[in-house]
């Protein structure tokens, strides 16, 4: 059946173009995926210039922000026209004819009505993803037609209305939009996630109550761009450091975090009230950590760079290492039933020689006189640490432990504990 749409016409290189907008619903129902094509099976290889939807991604990400935020928002839609010959674009001054005044004639040009036949095929070059999720969201119901786990439906989503852009389809044209537009689309940092992330629990504490001028660690010292830190950097950690600390802090109390669904007021209330707690009982107790954030000017930062020369524990993947550490070191001894406190732990992390000299840390975080770097490096330095301050290990854990020292090219045995 025919419809008639109101449009904007533009013209981007050789590319002719309508703006339109439709109702999410109408949108879901409207739009094919490619794969879901008649001819999908057809094409070769270099003609399937759409790639596979990532339904794991559409349902972890995407239909919860849409399903639970109200101020939800998506850019335009990128979608080809197959089958469109028929369709006529009418400009308002061919409808109006003279009676546009003089003054609108140029812009009249540009606005118009779109008539769209019913025959067309309308294909996503940008935006199947979203496109999948709008009706996830809607229906509550995934690609398998099952209810999603966890997930109220959201039928007013349905009335949202969404850009479309429309292109007249060239297969040629069509692959070149498609692979430009997501070649070009560049994937944010890490970094730049947790400055902008609004619906990640951890990021906010962080971002909100860990630093600032008025906070725990001043926002001058800290890197928000990189997840090392370089000889000369005036800072004392990284964004990235500090977020993984405060996420493995939380989640061992309150388990998996969500970081796109931001928790209830109070559980917030929680959350940050413990990493708070956290961070300055380790900057006013930890004596490594005191004096680089003693001065956080200018006549600070060659301390902090000395600090970093000479001890592990100025650098971003030991911080984070240290953190796992004193959490593990906090948790409660099942046998005794008693539980360290913080300023404890940091009390032992005081006495563990910390030079980057020191022959402990070899094959544990150095690698010669490089630092080693990785999650898993992480994982296991943070075994030693708490080894090394008195955690008592089975004689299987023991013995892994050292098979790991070895096989990271530990020479003799692991070092002994300090305590």
């Amino acid at each position: 059946m025919a419809s008639v749409l109101p449009a904007m016409r533009g013209k981007f290189g050789s590319t002719e173009y309508y703006i339109v907008t439709m109702p999410a619903k109408e949108l879901t129902e409207r739009l094919v995926i490619p794969r879901d094509m008649e001819e999908w099976n057809d094409l070769s290889l270099e003609e399937r210039y759409q790639r596979e939807i990532n339904y794991g991604r559409v349902k972890r990400q995407i239909v919860p922000y849409l399903a639970q935020d109200d101020d939800r928002f998506f850019g335009a839609f990128i979608v080809t026209m197959l089958h469109s010959d028929d369709t006529e674009f009418e400009p308002m001054t061919r409808i109006f004819g003279e009676k546009v005044p003089k003054l609108y004639k140029s812009a009249g040009s540009a606005f118009g009505f779109l008539t769209l036949e019913g025959t067309e095929v309308l294909v996503p070059l940008d935006g199947q993803h979203r496109l999948a999720a709008l009706d996830f969201a809607i229906t509550g119901r995934d690609e398998k037609n099952l209810p999603i786990k966890d997930l109220e439906p959201n039928i007013d989503i349905a009335e949202d209305i969404c850009t479309v852009i429309l292109v007249k389809h060239d297969p040629i044209k069509s692959r070149k939009i498609f692979n430009k537009v997501n070649r070009y689309a560049k994937k944010t940092s890490k970094a730049d996630d947790l400055i902008t992330a609004d619906d990640d629990a951890i990021a906010l504490i962080v971002r909100e109550s860990v630093i600032g001028p008025n906070n725990i660690i001043p926002d001058v010292l800290v890197n928000a761009k990189s997840n090392t830190l370089t000889a000369k950097a005036s800072e004392f950690t990284t964004l990235t450091t500090l977020y993984e600390g405060t996420k493995y802090l939380l989640e061992d109390t309150h388990g998996k975090i969500k970081t796109h669904i931001l928790p209830d007021k109070a559980k917030m209330g929680v959350m940050r009230a413990e990493a708070v707690e956290f961070w300055e009982v380790l900057c006013s107790n930890i004596e490594l950590f005191k004096d680089a954030l003693f001065d956080p000017n200018e006549m600070g930062d060659r301390r902090r760079q000395e600090i970093r020369a000479d001890f592990l524990i100025g650098k971003p993947v030991a911080q984070w290492t240290l953190v796992q550490a004193i959490v593990q070191l906090c948790e409660e001894d099942e046998a005794t039933g008693h539980r360290k406190s913080l300023k404890e732990a940091c009390q032992l992390v005081n006495r563990l020689d910390w030079s980057v000299s020191a022959s402990r840390w070899q094959s544990v975080l150095m690698n010669g006189d490089k630092v080693m770097f990785g999650k898993s490096v992480v994982n296991f330095a943070s075994q030693v640490i708490t080894y090394w301050l008195g955690c008592d290990l089975d004689d299987l854990a023991l013995s892994e432990l050292r098979a790991r020292y070895c096989s990271q090219g530990g020479k003799g045995q692991l070092a002994d504990p300090i305590c």
